[in-house]
């Protein structure tokens, strides 16, 4: 993909969230199904569609392509419905089971979009009260050749609809900076179980702003050690921190970033939203860093939403595919993040006993 069509999907983006009106160029047919391909690789599909409705007739694409990207925006919509639906029955199944519950990330993050109902959506991940023993004692009634990971358990069983338990919402993989995430999801659990949302399809439990904050920039930070970041996990980060904030707050926020060792990857996402979004100071909270912001912003490229299009790396789930893979991610990434980088392998030793001991 040539850096012209790039900066024209940035650019159509930017007229999604309202930064911009018009385009800096017109794109032809070849490069409308270039931005096409772009907005499906990233999952964004629906909101860069809300952005081409934005543009003057004589920037819009062909009509074949037009209709292409309207049936996929309805579909989207369609998915939107069925899982705010779905969230809230989910959330209550479980609140009956005995277990407070909120959604992480998803239909809850949704509601901060402009149009909850363009923003693609995935599976549901919900975060279950009660510490992972009995979580997983539960599941194993249900799915006894279930197979736990340290944060969260696969319990496809609804409809044919995936639902990933958490009993942790996230972890890293330094084991310090772990101890402490711990303790602060912990700490503020009982505000995440309480926190309601309102959408069309019900109502369920979500995180706060505060929490997001923190919450989703480790989900991204996770996804560039672990298969990719695509944009519309940025985006999301962009209309949380979008999200009104205090002095106080945004302080208070620092203070973690740095506890959590989150403040140096804040700093490159800040320079990535500037050129994905045209972010100014007040979708930032933090100075951006432009060194790492460049380095993220390229693996953002290349990899796209989970990397399945990411060219640099093997295809498949085989040992040795996985095993090429994370070494060479790992090599990259230990320039960049060494505090975290270094103790992957540690942890994923471990990581191997903890899941024999809780099969």
């Amino acid at each position: 993909m040539s850096h012209d069509t790039t900066a024209l999907f940035f650019a159509l983006i930017q007229c999604s969230i309202g930064k911009r009106s018009t385009l800096p160029a017109t794109p032809g047919k070849e490069q409308w199904a270039q931005l096409y391909e772009l907005s499906t690789k990233h999952t964004l599909a629906g909101i860069a569609f809300s952005g081409i409705q934005q543009l003057p007739q004589e920037q819009r694409p062909p009509r074949d392509i037009l209709l292409q990207w309207y049936a996929a925006c309805e579909r989207i919509k369609a998915m939107n419905a069925q899982l705010n639906s779905k969230a809230s029955s989910v959330s209550s199944k479980f609140k009956d089971e005995g277990f407070n519950n909120s959604i992480l990330k998803g239909q809850g993050i949704a509601q901060l979009y402009p149009d909850p109902t363009l923003r693609t959506p995935g599976d549901i991940d919900i975060w279950l009260s009660g510490g992972h023993k009995k979580i997983i004692s539960y599941v194993k009634q249900l799915i006894p050749d279930c197979t736990p990971t340290y944060h969260h358990v696969d319990f496809p069983i609804a409809d044919g609809l995936d639902i990933e338990i958490h009993y942790r919402p996230s972890w890293a993989y330094n084991p310090f900076t772990n101890k402490r995430l711990q303790r602060y999801f912990s700490e503020h659990a009982d505000e995440q179980f309480s926190n309601t949302i309102t959408t069309p399809g019900g109502t369920f439990t979500a995180p706060t702003i505060a929490f997001n904050r923190i919450y989703i920039l480790l989900h991204i930070y996770r996804h560039l050690f672990f298969e990719g970041i695509g944009m519309r996990q940025m985006l999301d980060y962009y209309y949380v921190t979008s999200q009104p904030a205090t002095e106080k707050e945004k302080a208070e926020h620092i203070t973690l970033l740095k506890q959590f060792g989150l403040y140096k990857f804040a700093r490159a996402t800040a320079y990535a939203m500037q050129q994905m979004f045209a972010a100014d100071d007040t979708h930032t909270l933090v100075a951006p860093d432009i060194k790492e912001g460049k380095f993220l912003l390229q693996e953002i490229m290349h990899a796209g939403n989970f990397g399945h299009h990411d060219s640099r790396y093997m295809k498949g789930n085989g040992t040795i595919a996985k095993l090429h893979n994370n070494t060479k991610r790992l090599l990259a990434l230990i320039h960049h993040y060494p505090s975290e980088a270094i103790w992957i392998p540690y942890f994923k030793l471990w990581h191997w006993f903890w899941r024999k001991s809780h099969k």
